[in-house]
């Protein structure tokens, strides 16, 4: 028996409220689950931990903190090397490559320097 279009549409819309239907359901069930977190955690002695605004906040200049990460170190040499011969240079040693500090980039700078072509 072949449906016509009026049955397909109407399969179609009950099949969309149902599964509108199971998604807030499973979604209540989760937000259950976490308030009964939040309740045990209450009833526990748990203190919440207090945000400082930044106004609060000393602003102490950025200073590196020096650690012996040899290995670290290491790695990223090996890294240059291997970039540097991939692009064709070609060097025997490290030719007084010497990786003097490390440093974390956050994800805008990385962005900004692959942009530019870094």
């Amino acid at each position: 028996m072949e449906m016509t279009l009026a049955d397909k549409l109407t399969e179609g819309l009950a099949m969309s409220v149902m599964g509108f239907i199971i998604v807030f359901a499973v979604l209540l069930v989760i937000m259950g689950i976490l308030s009964i977190f939040n309740l045990v955690a209450k009833k526990n002695g748990a203190k919440p931990q207090t945000v400082q605004t930044p106004s609060a906040v000393q602003q102490t200049p950025d200073t590196e903190e020096l650690v012996d990460d040899t290995q670290l170190v290491a790695v990223i040499t090996a890294a240059i090397m291997a970039m540097q011969a991939e692009k064709g240079i070609h060097r025997d040693g490290t030719d007084g490559l010497v990786v003097k500090s490390i440093r974390r980039v956050n994800a805008w700078n990385t962005e900004a320097l692959q942009n530019n072509g870094y």
